[in-house]
């Protein structure tokens, strides 16, 4: 994955040194002219960070998530010459517990409940759905538009990792208990920045670094009669993307 952005990223910046040469000649009627509505297809590799990311046991908002793919559809609409208003949709998917997280997670809860040991068993992935909507400027130079945005919308969690937990030892919580998967939404903002590269007759590529943040979706438990140590609420997600595609002007 890190070659292919890599291979992607150097073709990117040759195509638009490319263009900038054979543009020069435009440069004071291509300023003049209001920017054009788009919208885009792209992909690329979404990241967590922040409390999605942690493996801290104690932090009852460790994630344990992983990087993956993202899909992207991506426009804007001007009002203005330069002013916009942006939309993007993401779906992401940000992996799942591995092996070494659940035994981390068993032995805090070994610890926790003070018992003679635990198992812990988790399925299914981090996928979600992000929809975000907000004010968007454009800087134009040569065949170049340089986008930045700030954004507000929701998280559509399609799935969490369900996690099963069985405690050893303790007379008060003898049966297996469950961390669900959760299907929720929940309010997200962000922010991101894109450079667009026009190649003729309204087709253009584009780089775009998205930031989203939410409390996330709700988290509830079965099963639990005894609450002690880690109880996660509330979810937090905190995404880094970095999205490569193709637009189209209109």
């Amino acid at each position: 994955m890190k070659q292919t952005f890599t291979l992607l990223a150097a073709a990117f910046f040759m195509l638009m040194a490319f263009k900038s040469k054979a543009q020069d000649v435009q440069d004071d009627e291509t300023v003049s002219e209001k920017s054009k509505s788009y919208l885009s297809l792209g992909f690329g590799q979404s990241r967590p960070y922040g409390d999605f990311k942690s493996t801290d046991y104690s932090n009852n908002k460790s994630g344990f998530a992983k990087k993956g793919l993202v899909y992207s559809l991506d426009g804007a609409h001007y009002f203005f010459k330069r002013a916009a208003l942006g939309y993007t949709v993401t779906y992401q998917d940000q992996g799942n517990l591995t092996y070494d997280d659940d035994q981390k997670i068993s032995q805090g809860y070994t610890d926790s409940y003070v018992a003679d040991g635990s198992i812990v068993t988790a399925n299914k992935r981090y996928r979600s759905l992000n929809i975000l909507l907000g004010p968007q400027y454009t800087i134009v130079w040569h065949a170049f538009s340089f986008d930045f945005r700030a954004s507000a919308g929701a998280i559509k969690s399609f799935a969490t990792p369900t996690v099963a937990v069985q405690i050893q030892g303790v007379d008060a919580q003898t049966g297996e208990f469950f961390q669900h998967s959760s299907t929720k939404f929940a309010f997200a903002y962000g922010g991101s920045a894109a450079i667009r590269l026009n190649t003729g007759a309204g087709w253009g590529l584009f780089l775009k670094a998205n930031y989203v943040n939410s409390a996330g979706p709700k988290i509830t438990y079965t099963d639990r009669p005894l609450v002690l140590g880690r109880t996660v609420t509330n979810q937090a997600m905190t995404e880094g993307q970095a999205i490569f595609g193709l637009y189209k002007e209109f």
